[in-house]
């Protein structure tokens, strides 16, 4: 995906996948197919709010700095390792976002992070709100989807770092 299209409506908002003392911003674009904004195949991304300003402006986009979201990688793992204050929702939109980031760097518009993990997907989106609505039944998250979340994290991140 190149440059946004003059004109066209679109929110842009900030992503930061936060390890250790450092942030990595991305920026992600709500229209009508959510996805990361990339230019000449490379996720639009930097290591502070200025630079992704920046880079997301000459992509000819503005960033909704009220809609910013950031991923605590240290605070997920240590959750998972534990089995204590694991939300089922930041895990799935952390995981959807790897998905989105995971299609631009692969070059894979339909791919998924970690398709092999789908049942572990499934058990923590049946713990979200929107599974309850649409009449799925909740499932009780186990020691093997809590390492299996584990690898998503790790491999995540490890993504992030390799952009």
């Amino acid at each position: 995906m190149g440059a946004l299209h003059v004109g066209a409506r679109v929110n842009v908002y900030p992503i930061g996948i936060a390890s250790g003392e450092s942030v990595v911003w991305f920026a992600w674009v709500s229209d009508d197919r959510d996805h990361l904004m990339a230019v000449n195949g490379v996720a639009v991304h930097a290591s502070s709010r200025d630079a992704l300003d920046l880079a997301v402006v000459t992509a000819g986009g503005a960033l909704d700095w009220e809609g910013e979201s950031v991923f605590d990688v240290d605070s997920l793992m240590s959750s998972a390792c534990s089995g204590v204050g694991v939300e089922p929702e930041t895990v799935i939109n952390f995981w959807n976002f790897m998905t989105d980031l995971f299609r631009v760097v692969e070059t894979s518009p339909m791919g998924m992070f970690h398709s092999e993990l789908i049942d572990t997907y499934d058990v923590f989106f049946s713990q979200c709100g929107v599974a309850g609505a649409i009449g799925l039944e909740s499932a009780s998250i186990s020691r093997r989807d809590l390492d299996a979340l584990l690898i998503v994290l790790r491999d995540g991140l490890q993504m992030v770092i390799n952009r």
